[in-house]
């Protein structure tokens, strides 16, 4: 859709090069989310790596107003291994986490987007399924589902 309406701001990639720029932004701390659109035909209408500093709908969300869905997991950590070095709490862009001597959890505010767990020094955080956060979306699922389950190289 992006490419077809607007090519002037849209390219293909490949998997890798989308591995790739997931990969970096979620280093930054920008938390990688698909947004659907009825209008779109049932279909992904944007992928996006926001910060809550400039993404309308994860400030909605910090204010109180849901906009965006929980990925069904919230974040969980291992008391053993946090060294409480905050570098979670710093990146967390939904006010999840604070450090007090280890990190504490509001798991009414993670929205499990795994930004924490993937920059963890530690390795002390991981993502469990939180049945409250809904069912997780299973994206290979429905692929199938819809017979969309091709090898294409293009994302």
């Amino acid at each position: 859709f992006a490419i077809d309406h607007h090519p002037d701001k849209a390219r293909r990639i490949t998997r890798q090069q989308a591995i790739t720029i997931l990969e970096q932004e979620s280093r930054r701390g920008h938390v990688a989310h698909a947004f659907f659109k009825d209008a779109m035909l049932d279909r992904f209408y944007a992928i996006c790596n926001c910060c809550s500093c400039c993404c309308g709908a994860m400030q909605a969300q910090r204010n109180g107003t849901p906009m965006l869905a929980p990925s069904g997991y919230v974040c969980a950590a291992d008391p053993e291994l946090c060294v409480g070095c905050g570098l979670c709490g710093e990146l967390c862009q939904f006010n999840a986490l604070s450090i007090d001597g280890n990190v504490a959890i509001d798991s009414d505010n993670c929205m499990g987007c795994g930004v924490c767990v993937n920059n963890c020094p530690e390795s002390a955080l991981t993502l469990v399924k939180d049945a409250q956060k809904g069912e997780p979306l299973e994206i290979f699922k429905l692929m199938n589902e819809c017979g969309q389950a091709g090898e294409d190289p293009h994302i």
